[in-house]
C-alpha cells in the first residue's frame, strides 16, 4: 500500500510561507504601503495553514500516547495564536511608525516550524491510518 505524507503536503505549505516571508523581509527597506501588502499576503496563507491544522488534523488525531500527544496540540494553538498576535503588532507598528522586535518574530516563527517539523508532523505520520491521511489530504486540497 502507497504510503500518504501528510508532511509533504504541509511542508510544501512552509515552504510557500517561506518565500512570502522572505518578501517582507525585502519589503522592510521599501514603503510601508509595500510592507504592509507583503504582511497581509502572508498572514492570509498562515491563516489558511493555521487552519489546516486545527480543523483538518488535529481534529482527527487521537495520539496512542495521549499525554504526549494532546500535550502537543495545546502548545501548537498556543504557538498559532501568539504568532497572529504578533502579527497584528507587527502592523501596527509599521502604521504608527514605531519600533518592532522583527528579530524576535522570525525566531518565533522559526521555532514553531522546527517544533512542527520536528515533532507534530513526524509523530503525525506515524500514528495515523492511511485512510485518515487521505481523508485530511482531500480536506486539505479543498481548503488550500
Amino acid at each position: 500500500m502507497k504510503s500518504t505524507s501528510l508532511s509533504n503536503f504541509m511542508l510544501h505549505d512552509h515552504a510557500i510561507m517561506h518565500g512570502l516571508f522572505k518578501t517582507i523581509e525585502k519589503n522592510i527597506e521599501k514603503d510601508a504601503e509595500s510592507l504592509l501588502k507583503s504582511i497581509d499576503e502572508f498572514e492570509w496563507k498562515i491563516k489558511k495553514h493555521y487552519f489546516v491544522e486545527e480543523k483538518a488534523i488535529f481534529t482527527a488525531y487521537e495520539p496512542e500516547d495521549v499525554n504526549e500527544g494532546y500535550a502537543m496540540v495545546p502548545k501548537v494553538l498556543k504557538q498559532h495564536d501568539e504568532i497572529l498576535k504578533k502579527l497584528k503588532i507587527f502592523k501596527k507598528s509599521i502604521k504608527k511608525k514605531k519600533a518592532f522586535d522583527f528579530q524576535g518574530f522570525k525566531e518565533m516563527l522559526k521555532n514553531h516550524k522546527n517544533f512542527e517539523e520536528g515533532n507534530l508532523y513526524p509523530r503525525l505520520e506515524q500514528e495515523l491510518p492511511e485512510s485518515e491521511k487521505k481523508l485530511i489530504i482531500k480536506r486539505i486540497n479543498e481548503i488550500l
